[in-house]
């Protein structure tokens, strides 16, 4: 096993001092990572568990605790997507616990949503709808087309025959692995400032540079 110099002691050390308990590489050795761990702990236990709070909410979104209780209660203390109240959500606590067990930060039950491009926030969230957008990618017409897929009149789902396929490639042979993206009938999509017209049981090929694509009608006429 190599050796690697520790970015913030400057010692060398073993390869293997340079992980998480998860495994995951870091810049830091074991020893310098488990003395940042006992600082912040340390700072945590100093301010307490509203101050911490106040700095969670500063550093990831820019707000204040106000804000964030004066957005709770414009939305009615409700999840601005499913409506759910907070008194129906289960607490979770933010950050690692204390040496003596107790949550480090208040707890909280609406999370703060946020545009991960601009850091603009949205509003605040359930985490099961935080977790919807997030894994729909920030992406309407994906949810939108998910929500299509519930809306099924009879429950019967869609025949093979109606299916209509959308093969993306990347422009550069290097990039991403080719995708299919399937709908259930007749679409019209955008991709690259194009317009890609399919019929049902039909399979189109495009070159992308985004692969980022925006379903413009279903079904289309």
């Amino acid at each position: 096993m190599g050796e690697k110099v520790c970015q913030a002691c400057r010692k060398v050390r073993p390869e293997g001092n340079f992980q998480t308990t998860a495994g995951r590489a870091t810049a830091r050795c074991r020893e310098c990572l488990q003395y940042a761990r006992a600082q912040s702990r340390a700072v945590r236990a100093r301010i307490g568990s509203a101050r911490v709070r106040a700095d969670n909410l500063w550093q990831k979104y820019r707000i204040t605790p106000e804000q964030y209780d004066a957005l709770r209660s414009a939305q009615g203390f409700r999840c601005r997507i499913c409506g759910i109240h907070e008194d129906d959500i289960t607490a979770v606590s933010r950050g690692r616990p204390r040496l003596d067990g107790k949550p480090a930060a208040e707890a909280f039950r609406l999370v703060v949503d946020h545009c991960h491009r601009s850091g603009q926030v949205r509003g605040l969230l359930c985490a099961h709808c935080n977790a919807m957008i997030g894994q729909a990618r920030d992406r309407p017409d994906v949810l939108r087309a998910a929500a299509a897929y519930l809306d099924d009149a009879d429950g019967t789902g869609v025949s093979v025959e109606a299916v209509c396929k959308l093969r993306i490639i990347d422009s550069d042979p290097a990039g991403r692995p080719p995708r299919t993206v399937r709908f259930g009938g007749a679409v019209s999509v955008r991709i690259d400032g194009y317009i890609v017209r399919l019929t049902p049981g039909e399979t189109k090929t495009v070159i992308s540079a985004s692969g980022e694509y925006e379903v413009i009608t279903l079904p289309w006429s």
